[in-house]
């Protein structure tokens, strides 16, 4: 008797576990005003943590006029490629923008009154006046929406339709007017899956009627990435960035310049990162220009500021920029993320140069050799410089001069500077030039 009571409990408990865990959950994300860098983040975070919560669908709730295309872009690849059902409630609106990550979902579900359509890409000119894109961008954007219509099997020229003006539907619009689908429209033209009052309508039309509705909210991160990838705030990262490598570069050891500069350039691609925008392409660049820096200062210093240095400068511009556009960036916000780049990199080189000029008897200056070949583009010749009691005394370097270093002179430690970079340890070294401050040596000739 004991066992069989046993059993009955443990059948309760089991059955009451099936009916507990039989109980399905949708993730809703509303997607509500403009359409920015930082709804990229907040689909992904939020696809994500419904994919692993084993959520029955995500419902992307539209109410939103547009916005950038570049972030719509990169949220229509991840609506795509989600692992979890999507779901599309036009609650009022869904222009632009908006139209097509809704066409990126596997379903779509109409309020009464809901609209979605006119997607022709537009941007502001300097002027603030609104300006119809190129048609090349038009081209690439109407064949977005294309592919998209067709991956989720629907007509793709009613998509084609919402772009671009020329586009002719037969009985649904005619050329030379911007298609918007309404409820009943997108129904009679398999764009709608069902017309619903409210959202637990839709989840029932749907067969997620029983299904326990999870709200993912809006996180500090995303609104994070949207203040961060506006021009100001990426520009100053920049010259953080930029100011605190350069000085890092032309000191000793690694110190608090080096940990800001650092942070302050992976703030800038971490933010960049979670838009869409950068990848491990920017990364690269920006890797490549700083060892072709660092070739310029510590292999090429004695001689005329050259390509190493141009060109290290040009791919970490490249890398920044790279970061902050993307294939369907609007020309203006393109032209914004080339001065901003420009301007940043040129003022941190500038500060720098201002503040190692003004610190001549700190180890921070490394020497006149570096900053004097990097501002006037040739190498000091020390015929130009009043000789002293110093110049031609010959010693042996005690330490690398990289190109900062020490040498002994009859048993006295001087510091010193190599003119030629780098010179190693036991080399025999003669000073060249002496500024009070600071010897300049290069290697000692054999007689």
């Amino acid at each position: 008797m004991s066992l069989m009571r046993r059993l009955l409990v443990l059948g309760l408990v089991c059955a009451a576990m099936t009916i507990a865990g039989g109980a399905s959950e949708v993730w809703l994300l509303r997607i509500e005003g403009e359409i920015g860098r930082g709804t990229v983040s907040f689909i992904r975070k939020g696809l994500a943590e419904a994919e692993a919560a084993g959520a029955a669908a995500v419902v992307f709730d539209f109410a939103t006029p547009g916005g950038y295309l570049d972030a719509a872009t990169s949220s229509r690849d991840l609506i795509l490629g989600a692992g979890v059902p999507t779901i599309a409630y036009v609650n009022r609106e869904a222009y632009s923008a908006g139209a097509l990550l809704a066409l990126a979902c596997e379903r779509i579900y109409f309020a009464p009154g809901g609209v979605m359509g006119a997607a022709t890409p537009v941007y502001f000119d300097e002027t603030g006046q609104m300006r119809t894109a190129s048609e090349k961008v038009i081209s690439a954007v109407r064949a977005l929406f294309r592919a998209t219509a067709e991956e989720r099997g629907r007509d793709p020229n009613v998509a084609e339709a919402m772009v671009d003006l020329d586009i002719e539907v037969p009985g649904l619009v005619e050329s030379g007017k911007l298609l918007t689908l309404t409820a009943k429209s997108a129904a009679e033209w398999g764009y709608s899956d069902g017309e619903a009052p409210a959202l637990a309508q839709a989840l029932a039309l749907a067969g997620l009627g029983g299904a326990v509705v999870r709200e993912f909210t809006p996180r500090w991160v995303d609104s994070a990435v949207a203040t961060l990838t506006a021009p100001g705030l990426a520009a100053l990262l920049i010259v953080i960035g930029v100011l605190g490598l350069l000085w890092e570069i032309l000191t000793p050891g690694f110190g608090a310049p080096g940990i800001v500069g650092s942070g302050a350039l992976a703030l800038f691609f971490w933010a960049h990162s979670l838009a869409g925008l950068a990848g491990w392409e920017s990364i690269v660049f920006l890797v490549a220009g700083l060892v072709a820096i660092v070739l310029e200062i510590f292999v090429f210093t004695a001689s005329d500021f050259g390509l190493a240095g141009i060109a290290g400068l040009v791919l970490i511009g490249l890398g920044l920029y790279r970061g902050m556009v993307g294939p369907f960036t609007d020309p203006v916000q393109a032209g914004t993320a080339l001065v901003v780049v420009s301007v940043s990199i040129l003022a941190g080189v500038v500060v720098s140069a201002v503040v190692l000029a003004r610190l001549p008897r700190s180890r921070l200056r490394l020497g006149g050799v570096i900053l004097q070949t990097a501002i006037l583009g040739r190498a000091s010749d020390p015929s130009e410089f009043r000789p002293t009691p110093w110049v031609n005394r010959k010693g042996i370097a005690v330490t690398d001069l990289h190109p900062s270093g020490a040498a002994e002179f009859s048993g006295e430690r001087v510091d010193v500077v190599a003119e030629g970079g780098f010179i190693p340890k036991g080399e025999a070294v003669v000073i060249v030039r002496d500024d009070g401050y600071r010897k300049v040596v290069r290697v000692a000739k054999e007689g």
